[in-house]
């Protein structure tokens, strides 16, 4: 349970340390404490009923106020000692007055529209104080001043339910103490950091020592004194990355199709794995480098040990195999990996070790990072400049696809000045690919309007519909509106076309059949790539419905003249005549009309049956009547007429469409 928490309350500690959360929660809950407050009954009792002026009024001090905590980052940088006094000075006097009226005219219990704005006010003055890490001077002893009146409220409505009051004021009160904690140690870090400079600068032969050492190997001079040796560096490098490899092991291994989450949410994996003792010496030691003018050889060393590790975690992820899909399928694991586990932990790791040196931490990020990134989109690039090659379509998509899915990686990953042009290369490097893709949907385009291809037997599936099916069945697992167009398009251009040449064949009966084979066989394979996770169950109905409506076109131009032979009319001697006639022609018709569907093939199994099926049992009904009709008008004379027994007919519509492709 606590692994499965673990992720969610760093998540969660990571949003209310941001000044911009607390900003937005301010303005929030500034503007339900003024509204609350305006329909309490403690503003009636101190301010008596709302006139038009006081609305007015009430309203330009409710926007100033939202306003003020809203842009309370900009009234920091224009406020001095003396303003901040004035400030303080301000806030204290209001209070004071507010408390004196207050219990001097509060009369009765308060409502619940009175506590909920001292909640909310209490709120807002405890984002004031999150907001930077410089504060006006009054938003705690606000905090205390809010808090205090919730808890009094609650006790003036009853007495028990100043627990209420004194628990919400309690857990806002450790809320703010936890979240200053981190604030604390990170000064407490900067004041050991100046400490140490201090002293230095105090002792002019220690730090001519120092620069003269440093000076005198500045390649070494870091490493020597500070950081493991490169014997103990690498096998420290390989420990961390053999972690990681066990820890995605069942991913790599092709066991999980997504990284466990509780790694892609804990952005201090890989820097747990440092000792915290190595870290605090590495962050004091590249103070004191940079303070005494070695700041390029700070930033080399610290770079030159770091992309080591990126490098060798490189060449562990990303095997380059031999076969196309096994060399794309690790690139996906390695572009993974690297930008949702390794980058960011290298990130953090920069903004810790240069800490109060916020250039220095983007610019060796970006040093660390360029290379194996580089190399990742250089891979997608290389499917981008491809000559449009329809076969290569499922392997752009895929490349296309997980590149599209790691934009918003690349995007918070790479903001600063030196490794802007990484997140701008792979924003190119998608564009290019969807190019690249858009180039092989006009090879699709062009390759239906060329077709002059035959199916390999009478009204079978012809050859585009195969070829235009299987290059479209990398589409499915995508779910962009942009390929769900471009799919629809095409299949709805081979689907024109093959009504096109379905009007080619002289039988129209043939005609159905070609198109009821191709038909089922478009709903099948898109099916069976998924491609309604795209184009929608909707589509997928309507492509079934137009197969049914070919199979009753198929009934109708086939069969409904021969059902026509087998009408009864009154029983008399010149409709015995007609009757043998009758029974002459639909017998003459039925062979040919088998004869030359025999010849002819349903792909579909299932959908064969559900054609002559109910064929068979229409067929077998109207014949078997006109024959016990036939029969009671003529007697024995009937026989010498009758071809076809009711069997004989069902068994031979059975055999419909029995040609084989040998």
């Amino acid at each position: 349970m606590n692994m499965m928490l673990r992720p969610l309350l760093i998540q969660i500690q990571s949003y209310l340390m941001q000044p911009r959360v607390w900003r937005l929660l301010g303005s929030a809950s500034a503007l339900i404490g003024l509204i609350s407050y305006a329909l309490s009954s403690s503003f009636s009792q101190l301010f008596g009923g709302w006139t038009l002026f006081k609305i007015f009024a009430y309203s330009i001090f409710s926007i100033i106020i939202c306003l003020m905590i809203l842009f309370a980052k900009l009234w920091q940088q224009l406020k001095g000692l003396s303003s901040e006094a004035h400030m303080a000075f301000f806030v204290l006097t209001i209070t004071s007055v507010y408390s004196y009226f207050s219990d001097k005219e509060m009369k009765g219990k308060p409502d619940a529209y009175s506590v909920t704005s001292y909640a909310a006010f209490a709120v807002t003055s405890l984002s004031l104080q999150r907001q930077s890490e410089s504060h006006f001077g009054f938003e705690v002893d606000l905090l205390y001043f809010f808090l205090g009146c919730v808890i009094v409220q609650f006790m003036k409505i009853d007495l028990w339910l100043g627990f209420v009051g004194i628990g919400f004021s309690y857990s806002l009160i450790i809320l703010r103490s936890s979240l200053d904690a981190p604030a604390q140690n990170r000064h407490q870090r900067f004041h050991d950091q100046e400490h140490l400079v201090v002293e230095v600068s105090m002792n002019p032969l220690q730090v001519n020592n120092s620069i003269s050492m440093l000076q005198e190997a500045p390649q070494t001079g870091l490493e020597a004194k500070h950081l493991p040796s490169m014997e103990e560096r690498l096998w420290a490098d390989l420990a961390v990355v053999n972690m990681l490899k066990c820890n995605l092991n069942n991913y790599l291994q092709d066991k999980v199709d997504r990284i466990p989450e509780v790694l892609v949410s804990d952005h201090n994996f890989l820097i747990d794995e440092i000792p915290s003792q190595v870290l605090i010496d590495l962050h004091v030691s590249v103070g004191t480098m940079i303070v005494t003018g070695l700041e390029k050889e700070c930033v080399d060393q610290y770079c030159s040990w770091r992309r080591e590790f990126v490098q060798l975690a490189e060449k562990e992820l990303w095997t380059q195999e031999i076969d196309e899909k096994r060399r794309i399928k690790s690139w996906i694991k390695a572009s993974n990996v690297s930008l949702k586990i390794l980058f960011p932990n290298e990130r953090r790791l920069c903004d810790r070790i240069f800490l109060g040196f916020p250039y220095l931490a983007d610019f060796s990020f970006a040093q660390i990072c360029n290379e194996f990134t580089t190399n990742l989109l250089d891979f997608a690039n290389g499917f981008a400049n491809g000559s449009h090659m329809l076969n290569l379509l499922p392997s752009v998509l895929q490349v296309f696809g997980l590149l599209h899915e790691l934009i918003p990686e690349f995007e918070s990953l790479f903001l600063d000045q030196f490794s802007v042009s990484l997140r701008t290369e792979a924003a190119t490097t998608g564009r290019r690919l969807r190019e690249a893709i858009n180039g092989m949907f006009m090879q699709l385009e062009k390759l239906i309007k060329c077709d002059t291809s035959q199916a390999a037997c009478p009204g079978g599936i012809c050859p585009v519909t195969v070829e235009v099916m299987n290059h479209v069945n990398a589409v499915g697992e995508f779910g962009s509106s942009w390929l769900s167009a471009e799919v629809t398009r095409i299949i709805a251009m081979l689907e024109s076309h093959l009504e096109a040449k379905s009007k080619h064949y002289s039988n129209p009966a043939l005609g159905s059949v070609f198109l009821i084979n191709n038909g089922r066989y478009i709903e099948k394979k898109a099916k069976q790539y998924q491609l309604d996770k795209i184009l929608g169950n909707h589509w997928i109905r309507q492509r079934t419905a137009k197969v049914r409506e070919n199979c009753e076109h198929y009934r109708r131009s086939s069969w409904e003249e021969v059902l026509g032979f087998l009408k009864l009319g009154m029983p008399n001697v010149e409709e015995a005549e007609s009757m043998k006639k009758k029974l002459n022609l639909f017998n003459l018709r039925f062979k040919e009309i088998w004869m030359d569907q025999s010849a002819w093939f349903i792909h579909d199994e299932e959908l064969k049956e559900e054609i002559i099926i109910p064929l068979g049992k229409i067929m077998s009904h109207t014949y078997g009547l006109f024959i016990w009709g036939f029969k009671s008008m003529l007697g024995r004379d009937a026989d010498e007429c009758i071809k076809y027994s009711v069997l004989d007919i069902d068994d031979l519509l059975k055999n419909l469409f029995s040609w084989r492709d040998e």
